[in-house]
Order: structure tokens, then sequence, then C-alpha cells
């Protein structure tokens, strides 16, 4: 059989027995779980050790990596996957029982392809249903799957991926951008170049909570550096992508407003200083819109 790994960076405790426990239920046997403790204040390893399982093994950091640089602690921890496969998972999210037989069957459906991709199910912190992600085909070229994204079609979080394990060393690990942001989108485009196998159903569980980095009000400068990162990745001519760079300026700047601009404080409006890719005019603009929405609220 074909060895999966899944690699879970641990930092919080209150989903984490949730996450271990739908890993471990896979109807799918080879599996190995490998917990990465970063140097978390909380008690990960009485969590872990509670479910005397074989297929776990646990690690700890000497130093909270992830504070400092997610991504990097991201590529720390699959240098301990043993698998041909592998799934970066969370401790806050989960997957289905059939998640891994799935994306395994797909993977030797197309022999070719780097990336499996599970349609996403949202959930809250109860685990109650929030929505659902949009099913691709089951075999998408990088093109298709790229416009996909760029149209809201397909939502991208790392945990709803599987990727052979040599190709994403092939391309130095997990894309590094600013508190990740942008990195769960620019990695499995980079693995997309044989096309990506898409699950039918959705397998896969993001829990969305106050607690996640996404919605980490505090990040507001690193997550526009981000999408300036993002975009300029975009915009490389060595990605050879299908979209024009006048497209994804307009996107950045989208990007820019909606997802940081127009939720600042007013102490904050200073923060359109790191909209590094738009000219003086388009942040005049932006700070325009930015007033519309206090006076339309």
């Amino acid at each position: 059989m074909t060895k999966v790994s899944f690699i879970l960076p641990a930092w919080k405790t209150l989903f984490l027995h949730s996450a271990i426990e739908s890993i471990l239920r896979q109807t799918y046997r080879d599996i190995e779980l490998v917990v990465v403790d970063d140097c978390s204040p909380q008690d990960i390893k009485s969590i872990v050790d509670s479910f005397g399982d074989p297929r776990i093994s646990y690690r700890r950091n000497e130093v909270n990596i992830g504070g400092r640089n997610l991504v990097e602690q991201w590529n720390h921890c699959i240098k301990y996957a043993a698998g041909e496969f592998i799934v970066l998972a969370s401790d806050d999210d989960t997957y289905s029982p059939d998640y891994c037989e799935t994306c395994i069957r797909l993977a030797e459906k197309y022999p070719d392809v780097d990336i499996i991709r599970s349609a996403v199910e949202q959930i809250d912190s109860k685990g109650e249903h929030l929505w659902d992600d949009c099913i691709l085909k089951e075999y998408t070229s990088r093109d298709e799957f790229i416009r996909s994204w760029f149209d809201n079609k397909a939502f991208t979080c790392i945990g709803n991926f599987m990727f052979r394990r040599k190709a994403l060393e092939e391309i130095g690990g997990f894309i590094s951008f600013p508190c990740a942001f942008g990195s769960d989108i620019a990695t499995p485009f980079a693995l997309a170049r044989n096309g990506v196998a898409n699950t039918q159903k959705m397998l896969f569980q993001f829990r969305q909570t106050d607690i996640h980095l996404s919605s980490d009000a505090s990040k507001f400068p690193e997550k526009l550096e981000a999408i300036s990162q993002l975009t300029e990745w975009f915009m490389n001519p060595d990605n050879n992508l299908p979209v024009s760079r006048d497209f994804l300026h307009r996107r950045c700047l989208f990007d820019y407003f909606n997802l940081v601009i127009r939720h600042l404080p007013m102490r904050k409006i200073r923060y359109l200083k790191y909209c590094r890719l738009a000219s003086a005019p388009e942040k005049a603009m932006m700070l325009l819109r930015w007033i519309k929405t206090r006076i339309t609220k």
C-alpha cells in the first residue's frame, strides 16, 4: 500500500482531540500521524498519549518556530514524514473517514498528478455546518484549477490537499509569505503542473473560529505585504500562469481593500502605506472608499 503521512503542527488544544480522532478513524489504514508540538504552553502531549495508538508519534520543538514564521514550521514538520504522500493537518480541522481512501484512489487513477484536493465543508466552533465548497471536475488542468480559484469556485486551505512528498520537496517545500497568508494558494498552484485530482464530496471540514490565524486582526500589515508578495508571485513570468498582469493588479487592489483596508479602525488607516503595489491615486481611492463605508454604516 501507499503510505500517507499526516503531519500536524500543534499549538492549541481546544479542538486537538477531534482533529487527531478524525485522522485515526480513516478507513485507509496505511497512515502515520506525526504531531509536532510547537513549544506550546498547553499540554499537547497528554492529548496525544491518550490515544495509545502506535500510528502516532510525538515531537516537541525546543522553541516556538511558528511564532516567528509559520511556513518555516510547516517545512520543519514535513521532515518527519515517511510517506509517499503528505497531508498537512491542523489542530482544529477534521477529515471524513473516507478522505484518505478517496484521495489515494484518485492518485492511483491519475498517477501523474502531484496534488489531490478535497472539496471543503466549513464548520463553526460547535461543528455546525456553515457552507459547502464547489465541486470541481474529478480532474482539472492547472489552468482550470487556477481559474476556478480566481472565480471564487475553489476554496483553498492547506489542510484539504494531499501532496506528493517528492514533488513538494522539489519546489523547496511550502512557499512562504508573511504569516502564511497566501502560502496555501501559491503552493498548490506550483504543484499543479500535471493537473489536480479532485474529490466529488466534501471530505475536509475547515473550522472557522475567532482564534484562527485568518481571523487575526493584529496582522494587518503582514496580510497587506503577503497580498503584495502573492501578486508578485503570480506575475513572475517563470510561473507562466493563465492570467494577465492587468487582471492581477486589479485583483491585488481588490484584495488590499476587501481583505484589509475596509476593516481598519481610524487609528490604523495609516496602514494604507503598506499597499506597496498601489499607486498614490489608487491609495487615495481606497481611502475615499474607506470613508464611504464609515458614513454608510
